[in-house]
Order: structure tokens, then sequence, then C-alpha cells
């Protein structure tokens, strides 16, 4: 009966650390998008990168309105 119990408590284990690991990646994620590439686009844009900071920002448009297409099917 404890050999079950140690298999299960493993079992268990196991499982929350690859749930922990892919609530990290989701937020880097999240935090990435909406934090950082901000930052950096409104940085270039100050540096008088304006030919490089615009095409990056319809880039990033398009791609968010792909991916929130996608969450909708």
């Amino acid at each position: 009966m404890m050999t079950l119990f140690i298999i299960g408590i493993l079992i268990l284990a196991v499982k929350l650390f690859f749930f922990a690991i892919k609530m990290a990646w989701g937020l880097t994620k999240v935090v990435a998008f909406v934090v950082f590439l901000p930052m950096i686009l409104i940085g270039m844009l100050l540096a008088g990168l304006l030919s490089a900071a615009f095409p990056l920002l319809v880039v990033a448009l398009v791609v968010a309105f792909i991916v929130s297409g996608w969450k909708r099917v």
C-alpha cells in the first residue's frame, strides 16, 4: 500500500512540474508581447528608426489578428 502511495506522489510531482513549465512559458510569452515589444517599438521610434519600427508594428498587428482568429475556432 505504501508503494502505491509513493508512486502516486511521484506521478503527481512530475505532472505538477510539467504544468509549472507550461505556465512559466505562457507567462513569458505574455510579458514579452505585452511589455517588451511596445517598449522596443517606442524606443525605436524615439531613436529615429521609424522606417524599421513601422514594419515591425504592422507585422505584430497582423500576427495578433491571425492568432486571435485561431482562438475563436
